[in-house]
């Protein structure tokens, strides 16, 4: 398969974007369309021949084992940090169920939150699985009627739970794979620079972005307008990760471009365990300095996060070429 380096740049930005925002938060013009990015390049990198079974084992090989593997290593860590077997057990019931919380944001207040072992961002590997499933049916067996998806998701999208999974995430996952995959088969980033169409993208992508706020999709909020939101959350996250990925092919021979590829190379592992890691950064920062807070002094806060983030993701990047090197030490023995 030929790899696109500006899709790995696209992929590492879109993930730095995530740590930022976990971190001390971003703008929505910023996060509006980080997750709906990793599901169109998957889309544009999609190639055929492989059966709908074959699809599915390599999906869950790539995400559930990471998912379930990376899980139970931040549970058994917790465990050692001194959770109780109540907490253990609502933690182990969070990862099973793979969702942030329980109920719509908002329609109830009072909410149950699952992820609670720093796992909060792994929800997207079971959401991607969840969405594999519709897709992989509707591109082999050429069923790919948007209109159908897009109603389903508005159905969805006002029901008052969360559903496991991510399941009610999975039609509107799978049309930004199909317009992924779309343009793929058109080798649309391959054409010459087109200045005026990415101009209007940007254009629209703003617009749509101040008409509709609000947007969160790890919780099913698509903007303010309830399932009406869903086709602009639609424009909004295919619009941006247009620029997204427009903007990788832009620096991906540049020394930063080639950095951030290689974030984009290690996504399953930073989103993993980054969230853990800005956790330790913290608790080892408060021993030595009052931790800078929002609304204070500029400069310290955001001193304190850059070098936060610098140091999460420099740590799991370092954590993740040690397992490669592991991994690769181990086939060698035993192939």
């Amino acid at each position: 398969m030929k790899r696109y380096q500006y899709l790995d740049v696209a992929r590492g930005f879109g993930l730095l974007l995530v740590i930022i925002s976990h971190s001390c938060g971003l703008s929505r013009f910023l996060i509006n369309y980080y997750i709906p990015l990793f599901f169109v390049v998957s889309g544009y990198i999609y190639k055929e021949g492989r059966s709908y079974k074959e699809n599915i084992e390599h999906k869950a090989k790539r995400l559930l084992i990471p998912y379930f593997g990376y899980s139970a290593v931040l549970l058994a860590v917790y465990v050692l940090m001194g959770r109780t077997l109540a907490e253990t057990k609502a933690s182990a019931f969070g990862i099973l169920y793979s969702r942030y919380c329980l109920y719509d944001t908002t329609v109830v207040k009072d909410n149950v939150y699952l992820f609670t072992v720093a796992n909060g961002a792994m929800w997207y590997l079971t959401a991607f699985f969840a969405a594999s499933l519709v897709y992989h049916l509707v591109i082999d067996r050429c069923l790919s009627d948007r209109k159908v998806l897009t109603a389903i998701t508005m159905a969805l999208a006002d029901i008052p739970v969360l559903l496991p999974w991510s399941i009610d995430l999975a039609c509107v996952g799978t049309i930004f794979m199909i317009a992924g995959t779309l343009l793929g088969r058109a080798q649309f980033f391959e054409k010459k620079w087109n200045i005026p169409l990415i101009a209007a993208v940007f254009v629209i992508y703003i617009l749509t972005s101040c008409l509709d706020p609000g947007i969160n999709m790890s919780i099913r909020e698509y903007g303010i307008y309830g399932a009406f939101s869903v086709p602009f959350f639609i424009i909004v996250g295919l619009t941006g990760s247009l620029l997204c990925i427009w903007f990788g092919k832009l620096i991906e021979n540049t020394a930063p471009g080639r950095f951030i590829a290689y974030v984009g190379k290690n996504t399953i592992f930073l989103l993993a365990f980054h969230i853990f890691a800005l956790e330790v950064v913290e608790r080892i920062a408060s021993k030595f300095i009052a931790i800078p807070v929002p609304g204070g002094a500029v400069v310290p806060f955001v001193l304190y996060h850059a070098l936060r983030i610098t140091a999460a993701v420099l740590g799991c990047l370092a954590f993740s070429e040690i397992l490669n090197r592991l991994k690769k030490r181990l086939r060698r023995k035993t192939g």
